[in-house]
């Protein structure tokens, strides 16, 4: 029989989804488990626009418009408009999103813990490279380039 690893992908994610919601609640955080792949590309590159976040992010723009909307109503994350293009808004954490950064890498941090409990480094980094090998080679695939 063949392996699908993309039911493994799949689990691993639903599994990652309720860790993270358990731990934001534990930890108190103001954000729910949907909003944490954009605080965290607003924390990695403050400053980045609403495009360069559904592009690293790999989502959709309106939900990344959304997502965006709930963290500056919340406070975390506020607007600035681009000095040369109106319609360009740059995005920056703000004091309140700094002051809890530290926790919400550690959930982060909680998290890999678990996932690499019993992995030596190399089992961990080659794990890494080869994940990062299959999500290159669906990337092109959707990309329209050759893969193989």
């Amino acid at each position: 029989m063949e392996q699908y690893i993309n039911r493994t992908f799949s689990v691993l994610y639903r599994y990652g989804q309720r860790f993270f919601t358990q731990k934001l609640k534990e930890y108190g955080l103001p954000f729910e488990v949907g909003q944490f792949p954009f605080l965290m590309q607003v924390y990695r590159h403050p400053g980045i626009t609403q495009e360069g976040i559904s592009a690293n992010a790999v989502m959709d723009k309106g939900t990344t418009a959304r997502s965006i909307k709930q963290l500056e109503e919340l406070g975390l994350v506020r607007r600035e408009i681009d000095a040369f293009d109106r319609r360009i808004h740059h995005i920056y954490p703000t004091p309140e999103a700094m002051a809890i950064k530290e926790q919400v890498i550690g959930v982060i941090n909680d998290l890999h813990e678990i996932l690499y409990k019993g992995f030596s480094k190399e089992e961990i980094d080659l794990v890494t490279s080869m994940t990062e090998r299959m999500k290159a080679n669906i990337a092109d695939y959707l990309n329209g380039n050759e893969v193989g």
